[in-house]
């Protein structure tokens, strides 16, 4: 069944009551999934803070620099793959075969991507960790890990598609809330070992167990026997290639807070305070997957202007209001949000609302994004690229990059254009979508 589709075929007299059936039906979907995703984020958070109460700053920098570095390597094995799969999704879900040819050339492609990505980015993270003071063992220990993790993200971010894209709401929730389960378990097992190495290979263990439950799950729903479809291939390449360039700068600009720390500051504390503060962001993340599993599939699959219109506006006005409630408990409420990170970040008051800021700008610009991605309406997207420079050049004589202030400060001036050029990029996909269904 399709979330936010038609129930069932409107009797005249009843067109009334069928709204509002069809309203609570999609609240309470909505509410089921935003409840159960608040406690895997829940879990989840406990997870973070536990790794940030325990480890000691230096070793909490390298978790930073290699969760940072596997991330980065992940997003960059993405280009194009994950818009494609999703516009070309919404249109082809409902046919087992055809949608098997989808996802069976996506995993091709991103598996490619990533080798080639790896070999890239590898070195970056290996110099990272040694210039902080990861000896050269340990420093091979952590990159092993988080390669192995990340071959079954690369799966994963593919396979995660098919519950989606089907609104197979349930199986998405049992499998993060297992994840999040399994991966605090099995921290609070090894508590009194933990250290970097530990913590990053939990991870990597909990990835191999949702990869095995998503690839059970979507062995039922499509044909993995479908051969590869080239005119897929044509499109996803197509996208890849236009958005090649715009990903790899939106990719170094999202991890260019740990970047900057790691070359400017003196010591390795910083980049402990930047991921300690990073983890307070998590408080987006039931919105985030709100949006990904449930808003950014319908959208995609909506082809009604109107409906397109009000779902438009209600997914961004959610997101908005909970971003101004958000920012505002930081301001006044510091000392209760620094307290879950324990007296080592108990002084980062200021840098608080300095990252709570740029994840909210980082919020709203992720959800424009989402949205004009699940339609393809990513012509513009290049400008993103002049538009950050050259704010960064004007932003340059005035920052202090050896202090963490200085270094959120320039982050959070820096997302400014790639916000705008959202709204705008969202702008002109309505209208290109009103003239094609006119």
């Amino acid at each position: 069944m399709s979330f936010f589709g038609p129930i069932s075929a409107p009797v005249p007299g009843q067109s009334s009551n069928l709204s509002i059936r069809r309203a609570l039906h999609h609240a309470r979907v909505v509410g089921n999934f935003a409840l159960l995703q608040g406690l895997v984020q829940i879990v989840g958070f406990m997870s973070g803070i536990l790794i940030v109460r325990k480890l000691e700053q230096r070793e909490y920098a390298y978790f930073t620099i290699a969760n940072t570095m596997q991330g980065t390597i992940n997003l960059l094995a993405d280009i194009g793959i994950s818009v494609g799969l999703v516009s070309i999704g919404g249109r082809v879900w409902q046919d087992r075969h055809r949608f098997g040819q989808l996802i069976n050339t996506a995993l091709d492609l991103r598996r490619k991507l990533g080798v080639v990505v790896v070999i890239a980015v590898t070195p970056v993270m290996y110099f990272m960790l040694v210039k902080n003071g990861a000896s050269i063992s340990y420093t091979a220990l952590l990159i092993a890990v988080v390669l192995i993790g990340l071959g079954f993200q690369l799966s994963i971010g593919v396979l995660g598609a098919v519950p989606r894209l089907c609104a197979d709401i349930g199986r998405i929730q049992i499998i993060d809330i297992t994840g999040a389960i399994v991966r605090l378990a099995a921290l609070a097992a090894l508590l009194l070992v933990l250290n970097a190495g530990i913590a990053v290979a939990v991870a990597s263990v909990v990835s191999l167990l949702q990869y095995a439950m998503l690839r059970r799950y979507a062995v039922g729903v499509i044909d993995f026997n479908a051969p590869e479809n080239s005119e897929d291939r044509h499109s996803i390449i197509r996208l890849v290639k236009h958005l090649a360039a715009n990903s790899v700068f939106y990719c170094f600009q999202g991890q260019i807070t740990v970047f900057l720390i790691t070359f400017f500051a003196h010591r390795t504390a910083s980049i402990a305070e930047i991921g300690a503060l990073g983890r307070l962001a998590m408080i987006f993340s039931v919105f985030t997957n709100l949006l990904t599993n449930v808003f950014v599939p319908a959208f995609a699959r909506c082809q009604n202007e109107r409906k397109l219109r009000r779902l438009y506006a209600a997914i961004v006005g959610g997101i908005a209001i909970f971003s101004l409630v958000i920012i505002f408990c930081a301001w006044i409420f510091p000392d209760q949000f620094l307290f879950v990170l324990g007296n080592k970040y108990a002084h980062l008051h200021r840098e608080l609302l300095l990252m709570v800021g740029g994840a909210v700008f980082s919020a709203l610009t992720g959800t424009f994004w989402a949205l004009n991605a699940a339609k393809a309406w990513v012509t513009g997207a290049w400008l993103y690229i002049p538009l950050t420079i050259a704010t960064q050049i004007a932003l340059i004589p005035y920052t202090d990059f050896s202090t963490v202030t200085g270094v959120l400060t320039f982050n959070l001036l820096s997302a400014l254009p790639n916000l705008l050029l959202n709204i705008a990029m969202s702008f002109r996909g309505f209208r290109s979508f009103q003239a094609a269904v006119a």
